[in-house]
């Protein structure tokens, strides 16, 4: 079982009422133009429903006109978000440091930096930061 099999199981564990997960519905050519921590998300699911926030469906990622504005230009892909003020971010291509994923507060007046290097480390650290001050 892979690392974001077994942290969509603890999701499930944690949230069994508050969490949906959505069958894939997008081909090989949209699954490829996404950024690479994000493929294997995509590959089996179209979107997801936490309670601490959402995962877009990729179309809905890609055809986005203000986050391709807000963030493409800057290297990064917005795939998601929380209720609040918290924009999910995935570079297209790693920092320096192997980094690619970051939930970024577009009130803190700084820019976006790179803080997890994937997928399950960044759902596990957001559903924690919801547990302790959501």
């Amino acid at each position: 079982m892979s690392e974001l099999q077994e942290c969509l199981e603890w999701l499930e564990d944690e949230y069994p009422d508050e969490m949906d997960l959505y069958p894939r519905t997008c081909g090989d050519d949209v699954l490829l133009s996404l950024p690479e921590p994000l493929r294997e998300f995509y590959s089996v699911y179209d979107r997801a429903d936490f309670p601490f926030g959402h995962i877009f469906s990729p179309e809905e990622a890609l055809n986005d006109p203000v986050a391709r504005q807000a963030f493409g230009d800057d290297g990064w892909f917005e795939f998601g978000c929380d209720e609040y003020f918290t924009f999910w971010l995935c570079r297209f291509e790693p920092d320096g440091e192997g980094l690619w994923l970051d939930p970024w507060d577009h009130d803190s007046e700084t820019d976006p930096e790179a803080a997890f290097a994937d997928l399950p480390s960044f759902l596990r650290a957001v559903a924690e930061e919801y547990e302790n001050y959501g």
